[in-house]
């Protein structure tokens, strides 16, 4: 019964994901980015007064045949740039399987199945925390189809597979916690049982993202905590703690450029420099909280915050009101309005009595200061979700919606957090009655979240019309006018400039007459031209180079880039 619950909202949530990739237009520039990074051949550049084919820019977005599974160029281009490179091996692997192809289908795919992997993780995590089955079945719907899960799964970047290792982290940990009177005797089982998955996670996790050095360090820490003084285990405290180091070493021997990656890059400087700045504190929280707000909660996280609020203060209320006699109390603890006294002639059943009420009022006792006592495991689960939120609120770009993909692989488990709370408090305070109105209302904002904020992103729709434009156009000219100083921007123009058999490439600040034949005799041209000060001397340049042009009519804007007809 309930792997088939599971696996239908699995097979949903995947279905769901697809149909908004085939919504997919268009790519954001990271997105060019983990392709080239992952797929180059000779390095994608900018030729000035030259013309660049097809193939030729195809090649730095494909894998070329004969050169796919080059895992040791991958590394090599990541150690450039700012990023750790276990992702990018697993996208080029898929990559390498469909050779010549440039396709968002890859990278969706790729997605996927980090998402399966994950969606399986989080069973696992909610069967370890014993959860019912009612409050797991909404959880995984209302992570597997939240807008900001299925838009983590359209952005072709490693935020999918980030989510996979915070999921296994928590899940490990949790596992070691719960285990740990089982293996916490013997160094070998403690190691082996429970340090060397940390060990693992950690390693991979470090390699797929930065960002996860977050959670494993606040997940650690309160781990760390957890033996050392309330376990009171010295010993085992600081092996858990030597085999979270090793790991993070071993990673960095493997991947040294990490290391100036995070403290001499220009996101590690950037991230550095956004922790340190205090006075901004409350504005990047507030700024990642409304996102969480909006577009994982459809703008009811709030009002979900208050009901439980006032719930959990009603509940504490109830549960320090003295108790009456036969008011909701069992037979042990008072009498039943419906008993007639017994008589009890003999001392043997009077003591029987008297005993039995003892023990029963010891054992109530016990289970009710048990059910009060948090669990180390929800503990560390709590602090390491809301540590890695308000971290990465901390250091993360600040860049509008797309900001969300900092936080998307904690949404899930602040998901299952609140609903863990929901399930506990409401379900105590006023039965399953309650709970099942509050799941509704969430699943409400579940659909608010498609069909009215429509906060599903990076589908990029408005790209449609500028790809149709340069396929309607290909025969004719094309001429990119880039900005020296980032030409690298000119990724951004990729699925454009492919409907194209050939481009021109014009520096715009050569401002020296345009001699090649092509471009002389041309009757019209399309034209990008990137945000630069010399851009009307380069306009000017051109349409006093070719004597059949005498104008330039604006087709659309975007990032950076202007596109023009001339004729």
């Amino acid at each position: 019964m309930k792997k088939t619950v599971f696996g239908l909202i699995l097979i949903i949530s995947l279905c769901v994901s697809i149909f908004y990739g085939y919504q997919k237009a268009g790519f954001h520039e990271d997105e060019y980015y983990t392709y080239f990074s992952s797929n180059r051949s000779i390095g994608l550049y900018q030729p000035d007064r030259e013309w660049q084919d097809r193939q030729t820019i195809l090649d730095e977005f494909s894998v070329k045949e004969g050169e796919g599974f080059n895992y040791g160029l991958v590394k090599l281009v990541q150690s450039w740039d700012v990023h750790p490179p276990v992702y990018y091996y697993i996208f080029h692997t898929f990559c390498s399987l469909v050779p010549g192809v440039f396709s968002r289908w890859p990278g969706l795919i790729t997605n996927l199945f980090a998402f399966a992997l994950s969606f399986i993780v989080l069973v696992l995590i909610m069967e370890r925390l014993k959860l019912p089955l009612y409050t797991e079945a909404m959880v995984l719907m209302f992570w597997g189809l939240n807008p900001q899960t299925i838009s983590c799964n359209m952005l072709i970047r490693m935020y999918a597979w980030l989510t996979l290792a915070v999921f296994a982290c928590a899940y490990v940990h949790i596992r070691l916690l719960q285990e740990y009177n089982k293996n916490y005797a013997s160094v070998k089982h403690f190691v082996t049982e429970s340090i060397l998955p940390v060990m693992v996670v950690g390693f991979v996790g470090f390699l797929i993202q930065y960002f996860f050095i977050f959670f494993f360090f606040v997940i650690g820490f309160v781990t760390f905590v957890y033996i050392l003084f309330f376990r009171k285990n010295i010993r085992n405290a600081f092996l858990y703690a030597a085999g979270c180091a090793v790991s993070l070493a071993l990673a960095v021997m493997y991947y040294p450029a990490s290391l100036h990656h995070m403290l001499g890059g220009y996101r590690g400087n950037e991230a550095a420099g956004s922790f340190l700045d205090i006075p901004g504190t409350w504005e990047r929280l507030s700024f990642f909280f409304g996102l969480f707000r909006d577009f994982v909660f459809a703008g009811g996280l709030v009002l979900i915050v208050l009901i439980l609020f006032v719930c959990g203060i009603f509940k504490m209320l109830q549960e320090r009101a003295p108790h009456k006699a036969g008011a909701g109390m069992g037979p042990i603890e008072g009498k039943r309005k419906d008993s007639k006294p017994v008589a009890e002639n003999t001392d043997a059943a009077t003591k029987n009595r008297k005993g039995a009420e003892g023990e029963g009022r010891i054992h109530l006792t016990a289970a009710r200061k048990k059910a009060r006592l948090p669990r180390p495991e929800v503990e560390a689960l709590t602090c390491a979700s809301i540590g890695y939120f308000l971290l990465t609120s901390k250091t993360a770009l600040l860049v509008g919606a797309a900001s969300n993909r900092y936080e998307m692989p904690i949404y899930g488990l602040l998901i299952l957090l609140i609903f863990m709370d929901a399930d506990y408090i409401l379900s105590s305070v006023a039965g399953k009655k309650l709970l099942t109105v509050f799941y509704a209302f969430c699943l409400l904002l579940l659909i608010k979240g498609h069909f009215y904020d429509r906060n599903i992103l990076f589908l990029y729709p408005e790209d449609t019309v500028k790809i149709a434009y340069a396929a309607e156009n290909s025969s004719e000219v094309a001429i990119v006018m880039f900005n020296p100083g980032t030409p690298q921007n000119v990724w951004r123009l990729t699925d454009e400039l492919l409907m194209y058999p050939s481009v021109f490439y014009m520096d715009e600040e050569n401002l020296s007459p345009i001699t090649d034949p092509r471009i002389i005799k041309a009757t019209k041209i399309i034209l990008y031209a990137a945000d630069s000060d010399s851009q009307s001397e380069s306009f000017k340049n051109l349409l006093t180079s070719c004597p059949h042009l005498t104008t330039l009519q604006k087709v659309s804007v975007e990032d950076m880039w202007i596109t023009y007809v001339v004729n």
